[in-house]
Protein backbone atom coordinates (compact mmCIF):
# COMPACT_ATOMS: atom_id res chain seq x y z
CA UNK A 1 0.00 0.00 0.00
CA UNK A 2 2.78 2.72 0.77
CA UNK A 3 4.63 1.64 -2.26
CA UNK A 4 1.40 2.43 -4.64
CA UNK A 5 0.73 6.03 -2.39
CA UNK A 6 4.51 6.95 -3.26
CA UNK A 7 3.89 6.24 -6.65
CA UNK A 8 0.24 8.16 -7.07
CA UNK A 9 2.10 11.12 -4.83
CA UNK A 10 4.53 11.46 -8.00
CA UNK A 11 1.89 10.92 -10.25
CA UNK A 12 -0.36 13.43 -9.09
CA UNK A 13 2.86 16.08 -8.97
CA UNK A 14 3.21 15.07 -12.60
CA UNK A 15 -0.86 15.48 -13.78
CA UNK A 16 -0.18 19.09 -11.88
CA UNK A 17 2.56 19.76 -13.97
CA UNK A 18 1.35 18.88 -17.32
CA UNK A 19 -2.10 21.10 -16.92
CA UNK A 20 -0.23 24.06 -15.24
CA UNK A 21 1.69 23.62 -18.34
CA UNK A 22 -1.07 22.84 -20.91
CA UNK A 23 -2.69 25.97 -19.70
CA UNK A 24 -0.10 27.82 -20.24
CA UNK A 25 0.80 26.81 -23.59
CA UNK A 26 -2.69 27.24 -24.30
CA UNK A 27 -2.27 30.83 -23.70
CA UNK A 28 0.87 31.95 -24.35
CA UNK A 29 0.92 30.76 -28.22
CA UNK A 30 -0.28 32.88 -30.50
CA UNK A 31 -2.01 32.68 -33.24
CA UNK A 32 -0.19 33.64 -35.99
CA UNK A 33 2.68 31.27 -34.58
CA UNK A 34 -0.11 28.08 -34.82
CA UNK A 35 -1.17 28.82 -38.32
CA UNK A 36 2.53 28.90 -39.16
CA UNK A 37 2.93 25.27 -37.66
CA UNK A 38 0.24 24.21 -40.08
CA UNK A 39 1.48 25.92 -43.13
CA UNK A 40 4.40 23.91 -42.12
CA UNK A 41 3.34 20.86 -42.21
CA UNK A 42 3.90 19.80 -38.67
CA UNK A 43 1.14 16.17 -38.26
CA UNK A 44 0.91 17.59 -34.44
CA UNK A 45 0.21 20.66 -35.58
CA UNK A 46 -3.50 20.13 -36.24
CA UNK A 47 -3.74 19.32 -32.36
CA UNK A 48 -2.44 22.81 -31.45
CA UNK A 49 -4.68 24.38 -33.44
CA UNK A 50 -7.81 22.50 -32.41
CA UNK A 51 -7.05 23.54 -28.80
CA UNK A 52 -6.28 26.66 -29.35
CA UNK A 53 -9.91 27.70 -31.60
CA UNK A 54 -11.38 25.90 -28.69
CA UNK A 55 -9.87 27.90 -25.72
CA UNK A 56 -12.40 28.43 -23.42
CA UNK A 57 -13.05 24.29 -23.05
CA UNK A 58 -9.86 23.48 -23.19
CA UNK A 59 -8.78 26.09 -20.07
CA UNK A 60 -11.64 24.55 -18.29
CA UNK A 61 -10.27 21.13 -18.90
CA UNK A 62 -7.00 22.00 -17.54
CA UNK A 63 -8.87 23.47 -14.57
CA UNK A 64 -10.82 20.57 -14.05
CA UNK A 65 -7.68 18.33 -13.88
CA UNK A 66 -5.90 20.77 -11.54
CA UNK A 67 -8.26 20.59 -8.86
CA UNK A 68 -9.14 16.96 -9.26
CA UNK A 69 -4.91 16.45 -8.76
CA UNK A 70 -4.80 19.19 -5.73
CA UNK A 71 -7.86 17.20 -3.82
CA UNK A 72 -6.35 13.80 -4.57
CA UNK A 73 -3.04 15.15 -3.38
CA UNK A 74 -4.57 16.69 0.11
CA UNK A 75 -5.84 13.12 0.32
CA UNK A 76 -2.73 10.94 0.19
CA UNK A 77 0.04 13.52 -0.01
CA UNK A 78 0.77 14.60 3.32
CA UNK A 79 0.15 10.63 4.92
CA UNK A 80 2.68 9.60 2.23
CA UNK A 81 5.44 12.16 2.90
CA UNK A 82 4.70 11.44 6.91
CA UNK A 83 5.99 7.83 5.69
CA UNK A 84 8.80 9.28 3.97
CA UNK A 85 9.95 11.29 7.07
CA UNK A 86 9.90 8.31 9.52
CA UNK A 87 12.66 7.03 9.61
CA UNK A 88 13.96 10.59 10.22
CA UNK A 89 11.59 11.74 13.43
CA UNK A 90 12.12 7.88 14.54
CA UNK A 91 15.87 9.04 15.18
CA UNK A 92 15.33 12.40 16.53
CA UNK A 93 14.50 12.09 20.48
CA UNK A 94 10.76 13.73 20.67
CA UNK A 95 7.79 12.93 22.71
CA UNK A 96 5.17 11.36 21.14
CA UNK A 97 2.85 14.43 21.93
CA UNK A 98 5.34 16.76 20.06
CA UNK A 99 6.31 14.17 17.70
CA UNK A 100 2.94 14.28 15.89
CA UNK A 101 1.94 17.54 15.24
CA UNK A 102 5.81 18.33 14.04
CA UNK A 103 5.26 15.42 11.34
CA UNK A 104 2.38 16.83 10.02
CA UNK A 105 3.37 20.38 10.01
CA UNK A 106 6.28 19.33 8.32
CA UNK A 107 4.93 17.01 5.80
CA UNK A 108 2.58 19.33 4.71
CA UNK A 109 5.39 21.83 4.25
CA UNK A 110 6.92 19.26 2.46
CA UNK A 111 4.73 18.15 -0.19
CA UNK A 112 3.12 21.42 -0.60
CA UNK A 113 6.86 22.86 -1.22
CA UNK A 114 7.37 20.21 -3.93
CA UNK A 115 3.87 20.38 -5.64
CA UNK A 116 4.68 23.84 -5.92
CA UNK A 117 7.88 23.72 -7.48
CA UNK A 118 8.05 20.80 -9.40
CA UNK A 119 4.19 20.69 -10.42
CA UNK A 120 3.19 24.67 -10.73
CA UNK A 121 6.20 27.15 -11.16
CA UNK A 122 8.97 24.89 -12.75
CA UNK A 123 6.19 24.27 -15.55
CA UNK A 124 4.74 27.38 -16.18
CA UNK A 125 8.54 28.88 -16.47
CA UNK A 126 9.44 26.03 -18.85
CA UNK A 127 6.01 26.91 -21.08
CA UNK A 128 7.20 30.63 -21.02
CA UNK A 129 10.36 29.83 -22.48
CA UNK A 130 10.01 26.92 -24.85
CA UNK A 131 5.73 27.38 -25.51
CA UNK A 132 6.02 26.21 -29.17
CA UNK A 133 7.12 22.69 -27.89
CA UNK A 134 5.02 22.69 -25.02
CA UNK A 135 2.12 23.32 -27.18
CA UNK A 136 3.16 20.48 -29.58
CA UNK A 137 3.39 18.04 -27.01
CA UNK A 138 0.56 18.33 -24.63
CA UNK A 139 -2.48 19.50 -27.40
CA UNK A 140 -3.19 15.45 -27.95
CA UNK A 141 -3.30 14.06 -24.38
CA UNK A 142 -5.43 17.23 -23.51
CA UNK A 143 -7.82 16.41 -26.27
CA UNK A 144 -8.14 12.86 -24.79
CA UNK A 145 -8.47 14.09 -21.20
CA UNK A 146 -11.36 16.80 -23.04
CA UNK A 147 -13.48 13.85 -24.97
CA UNK A 148 -12.67 11.64 -21.33
CA UNK A 149 -14.00 14.59 -18.52
CA UNK A 150 -16.65 15.91 -21.43
CA UNK A 151 -19.82 15.71 -19.22
CA UNK A 152 -17.99 17.15 -16.19
CA UNK A 153 -16.68 20.01 -18.66
CA UNK A 154 -19.65 20.73 -20.37
CA UNK A 155 -21.78 21.35 -17.22
CA UNK A 156 -18.70 23.23 -15.46
CA UNK A 157 -18.31 25.25 -18.38
CA UNK A 158 -21.65 26.27 -19.21
CA UNK A 159 -21.88 26.88 -15.43
CA UNK A 160 -19.51 29.79 -15.56
CA UNK A 161 -20.80 31.08 -18.37
CA UNK A 162 -23.79 31.33 -17.33
CA UNK A 163 -22.46 33.06 -14.06
CA UNK A 164 -19.99 35.40 -15.86
CA UNK A 165 -23.20 36.77 -18.26
CA UNK A 166 -24.98 37.78 -15.43
CA UNK A 167 -21.75 39.97 -14.75
CA UNK A 168 -22.26 41.24 -18.64
CA UNK A 169 -19.47 39.50 -19.78
CA UNK A 170 -19.39 37.25 -23.14
CA UNK A 171 -17.14 34.52 -23.22
CA UNK A 172 -14.76 34.73 -26.24
CA UNK A 173 -12.01 32.58 -27.84
CA UNK A 174 -10.57 34.91 -29.46
CA UNK A 175 -7.94 35.69 -26.64
CA UNK A 176 -5.13 36.79 -29.46
CA UNK A 177 -6.02 39.87 -30.75
CA UNK A 178 -3.88 43.11 -30.36
CA UNK A 179 -4.82 46.51 -30.15
CA UNK A 180 -2.79 48.99 -32.16
CA UNK A 181 -1.09 50.63 -29.17
CA UNK A 182 0.24 46.86 -28.13
CA UNK A 183 1.59 45.99 -31.82
CA UNK A 184 3.46 49.44 -32.11
CA UNK A 185 5.28 48.49 -28.87
CA UNK A 186 5.34 44.81 -30.53
CA UNK A 187 7.57 46.57 -33.34
CA UNK A 188 9.84 48.33 -30.76
CA UNK A 189 10.82 45.47 -29.07
CA UNK A 190 11.27 43.54 -31.94
CA UNK A 191 13.45 46.53 -33.15
CA UNK A 192 15.68 46.68 -29.84
CA UNK A 193 16.23 43.57 -30.14
CA UNK A 194 17.74 43.75 -33.69
CA UNK A 195 14.83 41.58 -35.61
CA UNK A 196 13.99 45.27 -37.72
CA UNK A 197 16.24 47.08 -39.25
CA UNK A 198 15.81 51.30 -38.65
CA UNK A 199 14.82 51.26 -42.49
CA UNK A 200 12.03 48.43 -41.66
CA UNK A 201 11.10 50.00 -38.20
CA UNK A 202 10.26 53.37 -39.58
CA UNK A 203 8.11 52.09 -42.55
CA UNK A 204 6.04 49.89 -39.68
CA UNK A 205 6.22 53.35 -37.44
CA UNK A 206 5.04 55.50 -40.77
CA UNK A 207 2.16 52.80 -41.87
CA UNK A 208 0.87 53.58 -38.54
CA UNK A 209 0.58 57.96 -39.20
CA UNK A 210 -1.68 57.32 -41.98
CA UNK A 211 -4.42 56.68 -39.74
CA UNK A 212 -3.80 59.71 -37.58
CA UNK A 213 -2.64 62.28 -41.49
CA UNK A 214 -5.62 64.22 -42.78
CA UNK A 215 -5.55 64.63 -46.35
CA UNK A 216 -4.71 68.30 -46.46
CA UNK A 217 -1.10 68.06 -44.80
CA UNK A 218 0.33 66.42 -47.27
CA UNK A 219 -1.42 67.59 -50.57
CA UNK A 220 -0.33 70.18 -53.44
CA UNK A 221 -2.39 73.28 -52.70
CA UNK A 222 -4.79 74.97 -55.21
CA UNK A 223 -2.31 77.61 -55.31
CA UNK A 224 0.49 75.49 -56.87
CA UNK A 225 -2.00 73.38 -58.90
CA UNK A 226 -1.07 73.56 -62.77
CA UNK A 227 -3.96 72.90 -64.50
CA UNK A 228 -5.31 72.81 -68.33
CA UNK A 229 -8.78 73.66 -69.63
CA UNK A 230 -11.14 71.14 -71.39
CA UNK A 231 -11.36 73.64 -74.13
CA UNK A 232 -7.46 73.62 -74.98
CA UNK A 233 -6.04 72.08 -77.69
CA UNK A 234 -3.20 68.98 -77.80
CA UNK A 235 -0.64 71.50 -79.11
CA UNK A 236 -1.50 73.53 -75.83
CA UNK A 237 -0.76 70.97 -73.65
CA UNK A 238 2.50 70.20 -75.57
CA UNK A 239 3.61 73.59 -74.64
CA UNK A 240 2.38 73.46 -71.23
CA UNK A 241 4.48 70.34 -70.47
CA UNK A 242 7.81 71.97 -72.40
CA UNK A 243 7.46 74.37 -69.37
CA UNK A 244 5.58 72.10 -66.35
CA UNK A 245 7.12 68.18 -66.48
CA UNK A 246 4.11 66.89 -65.02
CA UNK A 247 2.76 63.67 -66.14
CA UNK A 248 -1.29 64.35 -65.23
CA UNK A 249 -2.88 67.34 -65.47
CA UNK A 250 -6.27 68.18 -63.63
CA UNK A 251 -8.55 69.41 -66.52
CA UNK A 252 -11.17 72.66 -65.72
CA UNK A 253 -13.76 74.39 -67.22
CA UNK A 254 -13.19 77.79 -68.52
CA UNK A 255 -9.82 77.95 -65.90
CA UNK A 256 -11.59 77.69 -62.83
CA UNK A 257 -9.81 75.71 -60.05
CA UNK A 258 -13.35 75.21 -58.56
CA UNK A 259 -14.52 73.36 -61.28
CA UNK A 260 -12.31 70.65 -62.05
CA UNK A 261 -14.15 67.96 -64.34
CA UNK A 262 -11.34 65.30 -64.89
CA UNK A 263 -7.55 64.67 -65.27
CA UNK A 264 -5.58 64.46 -68.79
CA UNK A 265 -2.36 61.48 -68.89
CA UNK A 266 0.02 62.70 -70.84
CA UNK A 267 1.37 59.40 -71.79
CA UNK A 268 -2.40 58.93 -73.09
CA UNK A 269 -1.81 62.11 -75.48
CA UNK A 270 1.35 61.20 -76.72
CA UNK A 271 -0.07 57.76 -77.62
CA UNK A 272 -2.43 59.14 -79.90
CA UNK A 273 0.08 61.83 -81.33
CA UNK A 274 2.39 58.92 -82.23
CA UNK A 275 -0.17 57.09 -84.19
CA UNK A 276 -1.75 60.30 -85.57
CA UNK A 277 0.20 64.20 -85.87
CA UNK A 278 -3.50 65.77 -87.31
CA UNK A 279 -4.67 65.67 -83.23
CA UNK A 280 -2.68 68.64 -82.75
CA UNK A 281 -5.60 70.91 -83.35
CA UNK A 282 -7.76 68.88 -81.25
CA UNK A 283 -9.03 69.55 -77.76
CA UNK A 284 -7.61 67.63 -74.59
CA UNK A 285 -11.40 66.80 -73.25
CA UNK A 286 -11.54 63.81 -76.48
CA UNK A 287 -8.67 62.40 -74.03
CA UNK A 288 -9.64 63.23 -70.37
CA UNK A 289 -10.45 60.58 -68.14
CA UNK A 290 -12.81 60.48 -64.68
CA UNK A 291 -11.59 61.94 -61.75
CA UNK A 292 -12.22 60.89 -57.87
CA UNK A 293 -12.71 63.69 -55.19
CA UNK A 294 -12.87 63.58 -51.76
CA UNK A 295 -13.06 65.62 -49.07
CA UNK A 296 -9.62 67.42 -47.95
CA UNK A 297 -10.12 66.26 -43.89
CA UNK A 298 -10.38 62.82 -45.45
CA UNK A 299 -7.48 60.56 -43.36
CA UNK A 300 -4.54 58.83 -45.91
CA UNK A 301 -5.24 55.45 -44.56
CA UNK A 302 -9.47 55.23 -45.86
CA UNK A 303 -8.07 57.69 -48.80
CA UNK A 304 -5.49 55.08 -49.71
CA UNK A 305 -8.02 52.20 -49.77
CA UNK A 306 -10.33 54.50 -52.23
CA UNK A 307 -7.91 54.78 -54.45
CA UNK A 308 -7.17 51.04 -54.78
CA UNK A 309 -10.66 50.39 -55.02
CA UNK A 310 -11.36 53.44 -57.78
CA UNK A 311 -7.85 52.63 -59.51
CA UNK A 312 -7.32 56.26 -59.08
CA UNK A 313 -3.61 57.53 -58.68
CA UNK A 314 -4.73 61.32 -58.63
CA UNK A 315 -7.46 62.65 -56.31
CA UNK A 316 -9.18 66.62 -56.17
CA UNK A 317 -9.19 67.17 -52.47
CA UNK A 318 -12.38 69.57 -51.83
CA UNK A 319 -13.06 71.57 -48.61
CA UNK A 320 -15.86 72.42 -46.61
CA UNK A 321 -17.58 74.45 -48.98
CA UNK A 322 -17.62 72.59 -52.25
CA UNK A 323 -14.27 74.07 -53.77
CA UNK A 324 -11.15 72.96 -54.25
CA UNK A 325 -8.35 72.72 -51.70
CA UNK A 326 -5.89 70.89 -53.42
CA UNK A 327 -4.62 68.03 -55.44
CA UNK A 328 -3.16 64.48 -53.87
CA UNK A 329 -1.03 61.81 -55.97
CA UNK A 330 -0.67 58.04 -54.59
CA UNK A 331 3.30 59.05 -54.43
CA UNK A 332 2.35 61.85 -51.83
CA UNK A 333 0.48 59.06 -49.52
CA UNK A 334 3.57 56.65 -50.00
CA UNK A 335 5.71 59.14 -48.98
CA UNK A 336 4.66 59.46 -45.56
CA UNK A 337 5.21 55.50 -45.64
CA UNK A 338 8.93 55.06 -47.06
CA UNK A 339 9.94 58.88 -47.18
CA UNK A 340 10.67 61.38 -50.21
CA UNK A 341 10.83 59.78 -54.15
CA UNK A 342 11.12 62.77 -55.85
CA UNK A 343 13.98 63.22 -58.34
CA UNK A 344 17.29 64.77 -57.12
CA UNK A 345 16.65 67.46 -59.59
CA UNK A 346 12.63 68.25 -58.69
CA UNK A 347 12.19 71.08 -56.41
CA UNK A 348 12.14 70.35 -52.53
CA UNK A 349 9.89 72.02 -50.15
CA UNK A 350 12.95 72.03 -47.45
CA UNK A 351 16.34 72.38 -48.73
CA UNK A 352 19.39 71.48 -45.67
CA UNK A 353 21.80 74.32 -46.07
CA UNK A 354 23.96 72.80 -42.96
CA UNK A 355 23.62 71.14 -39.98
CA UNK A 356 20.91 72.86 -38.15
CA UNK A 357 20.41 75.29 -40.50
CA UNK A 358 17.30 74.83 -43.28
CA UNK A 359 15.60 76.86 -45.68
CA UNK A 360 11.56 75.96 -46.24
CA UNK A 361 9.44 76.95 -48.53
CA UNK A 362 6.00 78.25 -46.35
CA UNK A 363 3.36 75.41 -47.99
CA UNK A 364 5.52 72.69 -46.75
CA UNK A 365 3.60 70.21 -44.89
CA UNK A 366 3.80 70.64 -41.31
CA UNK A 367 4.19 66.76 -40.44
CA UNK A 368 7.12 66.65 -43.18
CA UNK A 369 9.10 70.09 -41.30
CA UNK A 370 8.27 68.22 -37.53
CA UNK A 371 9.46 64.68 -39.12
CA UNK A 372 12.72 66.51 -41.01
CA UNK A 373 13.68 69.16 -36.95
CA UNK A 374 12.35 66.45 -34.60
CA UNK A 375 10.06 68.71 -33.22
CA UNK A 376 6.33 69.29 -32.40
CA UNK A 377 4.64 71.95 -33.92
CA UNK A 378 0.88 71.70 -33.28
CA UNK A 379 -2.02 74.86 -34.19
CA UNK A 380 -5.59 73.61 -34.22
CA UNK A 381 -6.89 73.80 -38.08
CA UNK A 382 -3.25 74.54 -38.98
CA UNK A 383 -1.59 72.09 -41.46
CA UNK A 384 1.52 73.95 -43.08
CA UNK A 385 4.61 75.69 -41.39
CA UNK A 386 3.25 79.25 -43.35
CA UNK A 387 -0.06 78.51 -41.58
CA UNK A 388 1.71 77.44 -38.11
CA UNK A 389 3.62 80.96 -38.04
CA UNK A 390 0.55 82.98 -38.75
CA UNK A 391 -1.34 81.09 -36.00
CA UNK A 392 1.41 82.34 -33.71
CA UNK A 393 1.50 85.94 -35.08
CA UNK A 394 -1.05 86.63 -37.15
CA UNK A 395 0.59 90.65 -38.35
CA UNK A 396 4.54 88.56 -39.49
CA UNK A 397 6.75 90.61 -41.96
CA UNK A 398 9.87 90.09 -44.04
CA UNK A 399 12.89 89.94 -41.51
CA UNK A 400 10.26 88.97 -38.48
CA UNK A 401 11.34 85.74 -36.85
CA UNK A 402 9.61 82.97 -33.96
CA UNK A 403 11.81 81.15 -31.53
CA UNK A 404 10.05 77.49 -31.03
CA UNK A 405 12.08 74.16 -29.79
CA UNK A 406 15.45 74.95 -29.95
CA UNK A 407 15.15 76.52 -33.47
CA UNK A 408 14.42 80.13 -34.66
CA UNK A 409 12.43 81.19 -37.60
CA UNK A 410 12.90 83.46 -39.75
CA UNK A 411 10.99 84.83 -42.87
CA UNK A 412 12.66 85.41 -45.48
CA UNK A 413 10.01 86.38 -48.36
CA UNK A 414 6.37 86.66 -47.95
CA UNK A 415 3.31 86.27 -50.76
CA UNK A 416 0.34 89.30 -49.81
CA UNK A 417 -0.80 87.60 -46.54
CA UNK A 418 1.05 84.22 -46.89
CA UNK A 419 4.64 83.38 -46.07
CA UNK A 420 6.39 82.18 -48.86
CA UNK A 421 10.01 80.73 -47.36
CA UNK A 422 11.41 80.39 -44.02
CA UNK A 423 15.12 80.01 -42.60
CA UNK A 424 14.69 77.29 -39.70
CA UNK A 425 18.34 77.40 -37.81
CA UNK A 426 18.87 75.10 -34.23
CA UNK A 427 19.70 77.27 -31.88
CA UNK A 428 21.23 76.55 -28.19
CA UNK A 429 18.17 78.02 -25.79
CA UNK A 430 17.01 74.67 -25.61
CA UNK A 431 20.50 73.45 -24.12
CA UNK A 432 21.21 76.00 -21.88
CA UNK A 433 17.66 75.85 -20.27
CA UNK A 434 18.37 72.02 -19.46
Amino acid sequence: MAIFNDIFVVFLIVMTAFFVASEFAIVAIRKPTVRQLVVSGNPRAKYVEKVTANMNDYLAACQLGNTLAALAMGWVGEATMRGWLQPLFDMLPLPESVEGPIAIFTSFILITFLNVVLGELAPKTFTIHSTEKVAMFIARPLIWWYYITFPLNWLLNHSANLITRMFGVTPDNDMDRMTPTELKIVFEDSYQQGLLNPQEFRYMQNIFKLDDVPAQEVMIPRTKMITISKSDTVQDLLELTARETYHIFPVTEERDKDHIIGMLQVSVVMAGLGRDLAILEQQIEKFMTPIMQVFEGMKLQELLFKMQQEGQSFVILTDEYGGTSGLITLEDVMEIIVGDMEEVTAPKGIRKVAEGHFVIEGNEPLISVEEELSIELSAPGVHTLSGWLLYQQFDLETGDFLEESGWRFTIRSMNKNSIRQIEAIKTNKEASEL
